[in-house]
């Protein structure tokens, strides 16, 4: 516990090290401010709801996570640290969970700032907290599960892009199953929607906290870790 800890504090704090994480939190906050008070004309509707903000704030984790997660491990195969991490007391489950723990708290500083959203719309009219905070636990569920994705795309390749590629592929992928089988063959799309983190969010964000659906995150998460450890141990034998 005490390497993953240690490992997760030095990848958060690298994230603040240079100007990139406050561009990339700033360009995500304007983003769904865009979407929030613009697309959705939220004015026009006169109505203080957050469902804009958690039909936009997925689609774009899409995109924002991947990035964020890109660098993790690709960034050590590139420039060969990671091979020096092998003569040190850490196993590869505790890289992978310690990054994983970094970016996670990445993620939970955007979202205590977009929190700015809610209590501005708050202040335009009453809100309900009880879908804020079923919609919160969504997006750090879901969020979680997208960074699971991109540490193990991390994992496959020395390329960070092609790494955010790949999470972004997947991500976008799994967000749409239900949606993309059932433009196909529609009789499918209710089956596919047990694999679909859009329909278990959606469920989340009602402010249903459903144990299925938080488990169907957790295990995405377990599963990601299981493959991205078993990805950095196979190093070992070639």
């Amino acid at each position: 516990m005490q390497n993953i800890w240690a490992i997760s504090k030095r990848e958060f704090s690298s994230y603040f090290n240079s100007a990139i994480a406050f561009i990339a939190i700033t360009v995500f906050l304007v983003l769904i401010g865009i979407c929030v008070f613009y697309a959705e004309d939220f004015l026009g509707n006169n109505e203080a709801t957050l469902r804009p903000l958690l039909k936009w704030a997925p689609l774009l984790f899409v995109f924002f996570l991947p990035a964020v997660t890109m660098r993790l491990i690709s960034e050590e195969k590139k420039t060969g640290s990671l091979e020096l991490l092998i003569t040190m007391p850490i196993r590869d489950i505790e890289l992978v969970l310690g990054k994983l723990l970094g970016a996670f708290f990445f993620l939970l500083v955007t979202l205590a700032l977009t929190l700015l959203y809610p209590i501005l719309i708050d202040f335009l009219g009453p809100l309900d907290w009880g879908t804020v905070i079923g919609g919160y636990a969504g997006l750090t569920l879901l969020g979680l599960a997208y960074l699971g994705i991109g540490v193990m795309t991390s994992c496959w390749t020395r390329n960070q892009i092609v790494a955010f590629i790949l999470a972004l592929l997947i991500c976008g992928f799994l967000y749409f199953i239900d949606w993309m089988v059932g433009a196909l063959w529609g009789s499918w799309a209710s089956v596919f929607a047990h694999f679909s983190f859009k329909a278990h969010f959606d469920n989340i964000a009602k402010g249903v906290l459903d144990t299925r659906d938080i488990l169907f995150y957790l295990s995405v998460v377990v599963l990601t870790v299981t493959v991205s450890t078993f990805s950095l141990e196979s190093r070992r034998w070639t």
